[in-house]
């Protein structure tokens, strides 16, 4: 598979089968996506991997702090601006409404809708989750290294056959996840990746978001008419 099947195939997936990952093709696959390039080489990401036990060990944390505090924790990073404005407030609920839809659940069933959310806590039955952390001291420069950081794991994941849904609703365990798996406080949650064999027999496996078109997103300047119409 090259970049662009990669590119072009990848989604995020919301229902994994319990077949493992091998540590060893995990740590080659980490040890590859770690050559993402980032500002002055400072490398600002950290991964931690947790499967089995670790990984239930994980979650039982997050359902525990859910059962109390629903909302989660205070989150080192915003996952949204407040008053997210237009277009990317149609955008968001367009995402979910085309998921809840292949998913069969609808709008005013708040149970089944809580139910799919909760989902996220357990990283869709993955068997293995990654927590990308980065240290508080870096800047916002930093937090893009760590995105291409993140999207180099999804592509080389995809090459291997594997799914991957990376999870920014783990931003709001960070106190939680911190606390389970022994991290200092520097240590702010960037993200979480569920990475495993997608399960095509449940359709939270095959949930594909459309993407705007390339007139709305790019603009090409110094080109001429011929190479703009080719």
């Amino acid at each position: 598979m090259n970049v662009s099947e990669a590119m072009n195939s990848r989604q995020c997936v919301r229902a994994f089968t319990d077949q493992p990952v091998a540590l060893a093709d995990l740590r080659e696959l980490l040890e590859l996506a770690a050559r993402a390039p980032s500002g002055g080489n400072l490398q600002p990401w950290k991964v931690h991997a947790v499967t089995g036990e670790a990984k239930e060990a994980l979650i039982q944390a997050v359902y525990a702090r859910a059962a109390t505090q629903p909302t989660g924790d205070t989150p080192d990073i915003r996952m949204y601006p407040s008053g997210l404005q237009e277009p990317w407030r149609a955008r968001r609920g367009e995402c979910g409404e085309l998921m809840y839809t292949k998913l069969g659940i609808a709008r005013d069933d708040k149970a089944a809708r809580f139910t799919q959310g909760a989902k996220n806590l357990s990283f869709f039955g993955a068997p293995v989750g990654l927590i990308v952390t980065m240290d508080r001291s870096l800047s916002e420069s930093q937090m893009m290294d760590v995105g291409i950081f993140i999207q180099s794991i999804l592509l080389l994941a995809r090459e291997r056959g594997w799914s991957t849904c990376p999870q920014a609703s783990w931003q709001m365990w960070s106190d939680t996840i911190r606390e389970n798996l022994g991290l200092g406080n520097e240590e702010m949650v960037m993200a979480g990746i569920s990475l495993g064999y997608a399960d095509h027999s449940d359709p939270g496996a095959d949930i594909r978001q459309p993407r705007q078109p390339l007139a709305e997103i790019a603009s090409f300047r110094g080109f001429t008419e011929s190479e703009e119409l080719s």
